[in-house]
């Protein structure tokens, strides 16, 4: 029953920010000024969160984590509802929209680690590999119902509306977990000391280094996110269906994957599976590179999704089980700002590569990054302990 509840919850959560997501971007891109708004936006927020990444940790380690989450939804409910307040208004819309793009980014990194901390709190061990698969599917079948009423269900007059809408379903998301049982476990004064804390898990770089490898399949994905358009449009002269027919290829793989790997992922079998899977992403992009036709990167598309999927749930179980409850929201912290930071260099370094060689095979850029995960992963192996993160050792 828990598990049918937060699958729920999080599937009208995702509908509604996914929906809202899709208009406000485009909506800024339409408005005068407003492409160099989303621009300035999209740059200044990937900055910030390298430096909130680390408070957020220490709010979901400090308060109730359902709280965190219900707060959370709530928040971003708010600022969709003043959103469409000032839907009418030419500079009010931009600048509301630009809020809203911001703090939905704020959200996200609230959100996601608080929900895991949740995860890890309310469900027991053998139930965790299942839980995280779930919501891996949960998140890709809401991004297949968001494209296909997008294209077909929404238009531009209905903008101000959804978003009204999706204020609401924000705030049936967060009531439904009240529905889910649940004890605000008090956390020791030690855990409350946040330098002792950072200093006791950036200690453990096995662990460090085994989040900065599981993130590997984000940041090359997020790469691919820029490299897929630039390539499809450019070399292939494809239009942008292509696009978005990649984009349900990787949906479905990452879907299917995250239902499969559930069935069997626990963590003892989860490092294992980290290295397989990791593999086989890069493996497939080395093969794009080699052959970067629309054919062997829609069949890729599905096999990166998959391996992403699997990657996500196998670490998400075996850290769980790695890292006590109290100090666990500040670990994922850590691992979240040095997700940013890499999102943040390697993008610098994709931008200088399309601006000295345009119109090049670029894949081999995000199969390079994928190389380099690959090879950390293999020195954690060489770091790796059994031994549990806890915060007796602070």
């Amino acid at each position: 029953m828990k598990l049918i509840v937060l699958t729920f919850s999080n599937f009208i959560a995702s509908i509604a920010m996914g929906i809202a997501l899709t208009i406000v971007p485009w909506e800024l891109s339409e408005s005068l000024g407003g492409e160099r708004v989303l621009a300035f936006t999209a740059t200044y927020a990937t900055a910030i969160l390298i430096i909130l990444a680390p408070i957020s940790g220490r709010i979901v380690d400090r308060f109730s984590r359902r709280s965190t989450l219900m707060m959370c939804i709530v928040v971003m409910a708010a600022v969709l509802q003043v959103s469409s307040i000032t839907y009418g208004n030419a500079f009010l819309k931009i600048a509301s929209l630009s809020v809203f793009y911001f703090a939905s980014q704020v959200f996200f990194l609230f959100f996601y680690n608080a929900l895991s901390a949740f995860i890890q709190e309310v469900f027991n061990e053998q139930e965790r590999g299942k839980v995280n698969g779930w919501m891996q599917v949960e998140m890709q079948a809401s991004t297949f119902v968001v494209g296909l009423l997008m294209i077909y269900a929404v238009k531009s007059s209905d903008f101000q509306f959804l978003l009204q809408l999706n204020s609401g379903l924000m705030v049936i998301s967060a009531l439904m977990f009240c529905f889910i049982p649940y004890k605000k476990q008090e956390r020791p004064a030690r855990a409350r000391v946040s330098r002792s804390v950072f200093q006791i898990i950036l200690k453990r770089k096995d662990l460090v280094l085994l989040g900065v490898c599981a993130n590997i399949s984000f940041v090359s994905v997020m790469m691919l996110n820029v490299v897929h358009p630039i390539y499809l449009n450019g070399v292939l002269k494809l239009d942008v269906s292509a696009l978005a027919q990649l984009s349900i290829s990787y949906g479905l793989g990452a879907a299917l994957s995250g239902f499969l790997i559930s069935r069997f992922v626990s963590t003892q079998s989860a490092l294992t599976i980290m290295r397989a899977c990791l593999s086989v992403f890069t493996a497939t992009l080395l093969t794009i590179s080699l052959l970067p036709t629309y054919t062997t990167i829609f069949i890729g598309a599905a096999l990166l999704g998959a391996a992403g999927s699997a990657i996500r749930v196998a670490f998400n179980t075996y850290v769980m089980s790695m890292v006590e409850k109290d100090i666990f929201g500040s670990y994922l912290s850590v691992i979240s700002s040095l997700t940013y930071i890499q999102r943040t260099l390697f993008g610098f370094l994709l931008s200088m590569l399309i601006v000295g060689f345009p119109a090049s095979n670029y894949y081999w850029f995000v199969f390079a990054i994928a190389c380099l995960g690959l090879i950390l992963l293999q020195v954690h192996t060489a770091l790796a302990s059994t031994r549990k993160l806890e915060l007796s050792e602070v």
